[in-house]
């Protein structure tokens, strides 16, 4: 992976005062009187994150979100399995992970330029349909590869709106004051030189203004934009140990609770 990758794993956008068209409010209250939200999310499908942070998630009781491409070992494909019948939301990332050239080290069939809108949303649904047959859930949530979304040189997120593939996108622009774009929803990742208490910094910030913080992992403890094991497993024992304040759910649960809550 090239700087620019690391570049946009780095990008911070805090929910707390934050962010839909359709735009919707953000809650003024979270489930069961939590007083804020934490959305744990991990792209790539990589074999580090099956390794080392679900083990620790399930220790916690808590449930991530994975943002699966389809390139991933078929020798994971049962783990994956095991992974959703536990409860950890799976969301479609794609089947080949295309962005822009020069994001990392790609063949030019990758490159986002060489793509369509109407392409690119046949590869969005050609993943719900490999989500499907390994979860059995008609529906998934999904996350733009490299936090781009522009394929052939056009935005391809109004189209998705209209598609009917998702319901929400997890991406890396930036917040609008109070209002949350769910086809457009902050997230923020972290450097691979990042500690457990700037991960936890990170959300007492969150907590502090009452909002809503979607954390992004890629490697954790291996592969690569790896955050250190250690970090990952203390920034969740963190939110075990105020579990009464902040509310830890899967991206599709969390966005269900908003768009419920703008009604």
């Amino acid at each position: 992976m090239t700087s620019t990758v690391r570049a946009i794993a780095m990008m911070v956008s805090v929910l707390g005062t934050a962010m839909v068209s359709a735009q919707q409010p953000m809650p003024t209250t979270w489930p069961g009187g939590h007083r804020a939200a934490i959305v744990l999310t991990y792209d790539d499908a990589l074999t580090s994150q099956l390794d080392n942070a679900v083990p620790v998630l399930d220790a916690a009781g808590f449930k991530g979100t994975f943002f699966l491409s389809g390139t991933f070992k078929q020798a994971d494909v049962d783990r994956w399995r095991a992974v959703a019948k536990r409860g950890h939301e799976l969301g479609n990332h794609t089947v080949f992970h295309p962005c822009a050239k020069g994001s990392f080290d790609m063949p030019p069939q990758q490159d986002t330029a060489n793509y369509s809108v109407a392409w690119m949303l046949k590869e969005i649904g050609a993943m719900n349909t490999m989500l499907a047959a390994i979860d059995g859930k008609p529906e998934h949530t999904f996350a733009t590869p490299c936090g781009q979304h522009v394929a052939g040189g056009e935005d391809y997120l109004p189209a998705l709106r209209t598609s009917g593939l998702t319901k929400y996108v997890r991406a890396a622009s930036d917040p609008e004051s109070g209002r949350l774009d769910p086809f457009d929803v902050p997230s923020t990742f972290f450097p691979d030189t990042v500690t457990g208490t700037q991960l936890i910094a990170y959300v007492e910030k969150v907590r502090a203004t009452g909002g809503l913080g979607v954390m992004g992992f890629h490697g954790v403890g291996g592969d690569y934009l790896i955050v250190p094991a250690a970090a990952h497993k203390e920034l969740v024992e963190y939110l075990k140990a105020h579990e009464d304040d902040i509310w830890v759910a899967p991206f599709g649960e969390v966005m269900d609770y908003v768009a419920h809550r703008s009604r």
